[in-house]
């Protein structure tokens, strides 16, 4: 039996019972294993860019004795994958950026999806945003540390009405709408190691006596507007 992490154990809780999961960057194969091994899904199938590690995911799911219920692809994000052919899209352990652009660029393959899990690992603003415009709608929402790190676990589905579709603030893009709704204690931590970060950037930058360029200002502006997002936070919760 394999034990996850707990970042991998949140992504697991947040998987709903399904058909078939495609594990989307699965490194070792611990998620895919864990969801085929308890039942959460009949049938799994891990991807991942590199052929290393999704060697050692095979090693490891046919160790487990799963073979026959996982297929494994090299794989650039989606693209080795059809539309309709998982119910759940799990993409963990990368930058917002790049789970982004392996969203917008296959579109259509995310939406088929009923269940999309994300574990941005950065650029959480742009992201939502993204997603937002695109249609999809958060339904769940945690925070996990490692390494000093805390960053965001998402899960979404794609609303085709838009009338059903959500808008986020700033503060909700930022932060996380259900992050925001639950208060976990590693919020107020976040909140509280960013707010010290930025205000101690900025005080350095409105100390200095020479004058300011462009950039510094952009940027003074920049982390005025970061804190005031935190306090519309904190006024929420």
């Amino acid at each position: 039996m394999i034990k996850l992490s707990p970042r991998l154990q949140i992504v697991y809780d947040m998987v709903p019972r399904c058909g078939t999961v495609a594990d989307v960057g699965c490194d070792h194969g611990y998620l895919t294993i864990s969801l085929l091994e308890n039942g959460v899904a009949d049938s799994a199938i891990a991807m991942d860019i590199n052929a290393g590690p999704l060697k050692k995911a095979q090693e490891n799911i046919t160790a487990a004795g799963l073979s026959s219920r996982a297929s494994l692809r090299i794989s650039n994000g989606l693209q080795k994958l059809e539309e309709n052919e998982a119910d759940v899209i799990c993409i963990c352990g990368m930058g917002g950026t790049l789970i982004g652009k392996i969203i917008v660029a296959e579109e259509r393959v995310a939406k088929s999806a009923e269940t999309l899990i994300i574990e941005p690992q950065s650029d959480y603003y742009s992201l939502r945003k993204t997603l937002m415009e695109m249609g999809f709608v958060i339904i769940d929402e945690d925070l996990t540390c490692e390494e000093n790190k805390i960053y965001p676990i998402i899960k979404l589905y794609y609303e085709p009405d838009e009338g059903k579709r959500t808008h986020l603030s700033e503060a909700e893009l930022e932060y996380g709408p259900v992050i925001i709704k639950k208060v976990p204690k590693l919020l107020i931590k976040l909140l509280d190691k960013n707010e010290k970060e930025y205000s101690s950037i900025l005080e350095s930058l409105e100390a200095k006596k020479t004058g300011k360029s462009d950039a510094i200002l952009s940027r003074m502006q920049q982390l005025r507007h970061e804190l005031d997002l935190i306090a519309q936070v904190r006024n929420t919760i």
